[in-house]
């Protein structure tokens, strides 16, 4: 096997850059954040409370990474889409990931529920202004459909190795966002399911490629340092298939670089083992968590009179 394998050349050895999030930059995305709603909503007071919902959301799912110890974890909050947590491993578990998904929203479903009772109870502003946006903004990544919480979780649980369904899923996801903000008028939701759409030709890009891969019996879940000489040849060769402007960006840059690009390429369309540990007694209880938190946001709007909620924003 070892004489076969001299056979083909020696792969790259991929440089890769540590990217650990240092909270610098975590605050200095919140500030940007922060200025670049502010051009849209002159409302510091919502801004904070806007803020301040979406860090929590955000930490249940970095705690959770730490728990299961994630590496170069990152946060960051982006102008009109929200925030992200990334952060990677060299094995993932459908257990873990799902744990590490609903950690973001559930808690503070949680949370926004006791805030809209207690102000139903003992009436307070702050607790209905907070109740009200914890649980609009959680149960909205609840809802199925990629990239939100509730997307992933269904990805993880029931789509992680079905290359079409991924691709159709996100084709759904990217017209009812669109839908959604043509029926509301909101150019927001436009512009985001939009973006969402030019998802689907990179997705149909990586089908294709992962479905030549199965073709020829490679297995694209590994992670690259664990391929060998002769898969990661076989790789580079239906990836250039695919990406014709390889060729021309190999005659433009010095080897090293053009090796570097090409092994880029290829981890790109590689993903890190996951166990399927998921039964499907865990399956059916994400399943009610998940259902759980939207019913419970529910009942706590129909046990709230709306026009408490509209007081809330009105006098502050």
């Amino acid at each position: 096997m070892e004489e076969f394998e001299q056979h083909y050349p020696q792969k790259p050895i991929l440089i890769k850059r540590k990217s650990n999030g240092h909270i610098s930059v975590t605050v200095l995305s919140m500030v940007i954040f922060a200025i670049t709603f502010s051009l849209i909503l002159d409302d510091y007071y919502l801004i904070g409370i806007l803020l301040g919902v979406l860090l929590f959301h955000e930490l249940g799912h970095f705690l959770m990474m730490k728990l299961f110890n994630y590496e170069e974890l990152n946060m960051l909050f982006i102008p009109f889409m929200g925030a992200m947590v990334s952060g990677r491993k060299k094995e993932y578990s459908q257990v873990e990931s799902s744990l590490m998904v609903i950690a973001g929203p559930l808690p503070g479903i949680l949370l926004g529920v006791s805030l809209i009772l207690y102000g139903w109870v003992q009436p307070t502003s702050l607790s209905i202004q907070l109740g009200s946006i914890l649980i609009l903004l959680n149960v909205m990544n609840l809802i199925p459909i990629d990239p939100l919480d509730g997307g992933q979780l269904m990805r993880i649980l029931f789509f992680n190795n079905y290359e079409f369904a991924q691709l159709i899923f996100t084709a759904v996801s990217s017209l009812a966002i669109a839908g959604v903000g043509l029926y509301f008028d909101s150019w927001l939701m436009i512009i985001f399911g939009l973006l969402l759409g030019f998802r689907i030709k990179n997705k149909h890009k990586l089908y294709l490629i992962r479905k030549d891969m199965k073709e020829e019996d490679i297995e694209y879940e590994s992670n690259y340092d664990d391929i060998s000489n002769k898969t990661y040849s076989k790789i580079k060769r239906i990836i250039i298939d695919h990406t014709p402007v390889l060729n021309d960006i190999e005659e433009y840059n010095e080897e090293a670089k053009y090796n570097q690009i090409v092994a880029k390429q290829v981890e790109g369309v590689l993903f890190p083992p996951t166990k399927k540990d998921a039964s499907i007694f865990f399956k059916i209880f994400m399943l009610v968590l998940w259902a759980g938190g939207i019913l419970l946001s529910v009942y706590a709007f129909m046990s709230i009179d709306f026009n408490s909620i509209v007081n809330a924003f009105q006098n502050r």
